[in-house]
């Protein structure tokens, strides 16, 4: 019989860093809010087109209509939900 540590160790997460992942650069504060924006529009998209989806469409998908009508009425900055 073998034994096995559930533990994970310390080192394992160093293995794997290599020099240009420690010096990658930071995003700068404009390409931040550029990707912020693009997401809020992107998730405002997406929730209006799940608004307009009929009954059977939602059937397809496996959607509630509930899961439908609470995911399309929240705000823009809040992440989508599971819908199932």
């Amino acid at each position: 019989m073998s034994f096995q540590s559930r533990d994970r160790l310390t080192i394992e997460q160093d293995l794997f860093v290599t020099p240009a992942a420690v010096a990658a650069p930071q995003p700068s504060l404009r390409q931040r809010v550029v990707a912020a924006m693009a997401l809020w529009r992107e998730r405002t998209a997406a929730r209006r087109c799940l608004a307009r989806m009929d009954a059977r469409s939602l059937r397809d998908a496996g959607i509630s209509p509930a899961a439908a009508a609470y995911e399309s009425g929240k705000p823009f900055w809040q992440r989508m939900g599971t819908l199932r």
